[in-house]
C-alpha cells in the first residue's frame, strides 16, 4: 500500500509541474490497472505480448472494464519477437486499431511495399480514431466463440460506425456466424464508406453485416466504416 501511495505521489507531482506530459502506465498484463492509476496517466501498456492473434483475447478481456482510449496497442514485426507467429501486416494493424495504435516494429527492416501499406493504414486509423477512442464499444464476438472475432464502435453522435473483424484461423466446414451490430437506429440507413452499399439499421442489428471477402488462409481481417445517411419515420 505504501508503494502504491508513493507511486501516486510521484505521478501527482509530475502532473502538477508538467501538465502537458503524456504518461503511459505499465499494466503487467492488466493486473496493475485501476482507476487510481488511470486518473494520473493517459494510457496503459496493455501487455508485453504484442502477437496480433494473442492480443485479440487480451484486448477483449481488458475492454471488459477499461475503454479503448487508454489501451496501448502496437504493431510489431513478423515473425512476432515473442510468439514467433507470422502474421500479415493488415491483420497486425487491424488488431492494434482496436485501441491506441502505435508502431513498435523495426521500420528499417520493412520493405518499401510494407512501409507504403503501413502509411495507408495509419491514415485510415486517423480517420476512425475518434470513433474508436471516444465512441461506445460493443464486443460482438469473443475470441473463444468461434472462427470470427469482432468488435464495434459507435460514435457518440450515432453518425459513424466502425467494425473490426478477425479470422485467426480457418477450418474446413466451419462457417462464420452472422455479425449483428448494436446501438443502431432501426429506421436509419447506413452506408459503407468504402463500397457505397447501404443497409437499414434493422437489417444490420437483426440480420447480418456483410463483411468484405476475407483473404484465403489464416490471419485474415477486415475493417468496415459505416455512416448514417438518413432516417425515416
Amino acid at each position: 500500500m505504501d508503494h502504491a501511495r508513493g507511486v501516486h505521489q510521484v505521478l501527482d507531482r509530475l502532473r502538477a509541474e508538467f501538465p502537458h506530459l503524456h504518461i503511459e502506465a505499465c499494466a503487467g498484463g492488466g493486473g496493475r490497472v485501476d482507476p487510481a492509476v488511470l486518473a494520473r496517466t493517459d494510457q496503459v501498456w496493455t501487455s508485453d505480448n504484442t502477437d496480433a492473434v494473442d492480443r485479440l483475447a487480451i484486448q477483449h478481456g481488458f475492454s471488459q472494464l477499461y475503454p479503448a482510449g487508454v489501451m496501448a496497442a502496437r504493431v510489431t514485426d513478423s515473425p512476432n519477437p515473442l510468439a514467433g507467429r507470422v502474421v500479415p501486416l493488415p491483420f497486425r494493424f487491424h488488431s492494434a486499431m482496436a485501441g491506441v495504435l502505435g508502431i513498435g516494429g523495426d521500420l528499417t527492416r520493412w520493405t518499401e511495399a510494407e512501409l507504403a501499406e503501413a502509411g495507408r493504414l495509419v491514415q485510415l486509423y486517423k480517420d476512425i480514431r475518434p470513433v474508436v477512442q471516444h465512441g461506445a464499444q460493443f464486443r460482438l464476438l469473443a475470441p473463444d466463440e468461434g472462427p470470427l472475432t469482432a468488435v464495434q464502435y459507435l460514435a457518440a453522435s450515432g453518425e459513424r460506425v466502425v467494425v473490426l473483424a478477425w479470422r485467426p484461423s480457418t477450418a474446413f466446414g466451419t462457417s462464420c456466424p452472422p455479425l449483428r451490430l448494436r446501438g443502431l437506429v432501426p429506421e436509419a440507413r447506413y452506408r459503407d464508406e468504402e463500397t457505397g452499399h447501404e443497409w437499414s439499421g434493422a437489417a444490420l442489428t437483426g440480420f447480418d453485416l456483410p463483411l468484405p471477402e476475407f483473404p484465403r488462409g489464416d490471419c485474415a481481417s477486415a475493417l468496415v466504416r459505416l455512416r448514417r445517411v438518413d432516417s425515416r419515420g
